[in-house]
């Protein structure tokens, strides 16, 4: 395992962003895996890691639930949900992915249940790199949830639990932050929480507006 510098009860890891890339004038476009696309929260921006896993030494799991928002007069039928993860292994073993999408989120308070499972998952290199890791999209399909307007939280939690796989031993799995870079759909808003057994924390804030760490994950389905 490599040492990483963490922080937040172990959750964080932070590196500085010395480069900036250039504003285009392309319209905004999803990234090719979501879709159909209603929302994305944007493309890692090389700032941060926060866990977002179940693993052998993760073992109870940490889950990272990223806001977004179904805007007014609009009703979405979600079909699929991921999370952008930077790994030091380039599978799931199970190739599974725990998922959830829950409202009325808040401090200490995980919300309610909407939908969840624990489904079949795919596990594919966005090409881009932090830490010295490659950067996974963690994607599941599911069963159609038709969502009214308003805000929800969604998870997509990468696995890596079995014990006869060496890559397993050493697996870590931390969610992309991101600053919106491609984003696509509504903003993500400045309301996202961490909880986690292993780590000791239910449902802590870890981005207000004074402190907006957004991170990288999207919604597939329609609208």
């Amino acid at each position: 395992m490599k040492p990483y510098l963490l922080c937040l009860v172990g959750l964080l890891i932070p590196v500085f962003q010395a480069t900036g890339l250039a504003q285009t004038s392309q319209a905004p476009a999803p990234p090719k895996y979501c879709n159909p696309c209603l929302f994305y929260a944007g493309d890692f921006d090389g700032k941060n890691g926060f866990a977002n896993e179940k693993d052998i030494i993760v073992s109870t799991g940490a889950a990272v639930l990223v806001p977004f928002d179904v805007p007014e007069s609009q009703q979405w039928t979600v079909t699929g949900l991921f999370t952008n993860d930077l790994s030091n292994v380039n599978l799931l073993d199970p190739p599974k992915a725990y998922w959830s999408i829950r409202k009325d989120v808040k401090e200490g308070y995980c919300g309610t249940v909407i939908a969840s499972g624990n489904s079949a998952a795919s596990f594919e290199p966005t090409g881009r790199r932090g830490f010295g890791d490659e950067e996974y999209t963690a994607l599941t399909k599911i069963k159609p949830v038709v969502l009214p307007p308003g805000r929800y939280w969604l998870t997509t939690v990468p696995e890596c639990t079995n014990t006869h796989d060496s890559n397993c031993s050493q697996a870590r799995y931390f969610i992309s932050s991101t600053s919106g870079k491609h984003s696509y759909g509504p903003k993500e808003p400045c309301d996202t929480f961490s909880s986690s057994t292993f780590f000791g924390t239910k449902c802590q804030r870890i981005s207000n507006k004074k402190s907006c760490g957004r991170y990288s994950a999207g919604v597939l389905g329609t609208e």
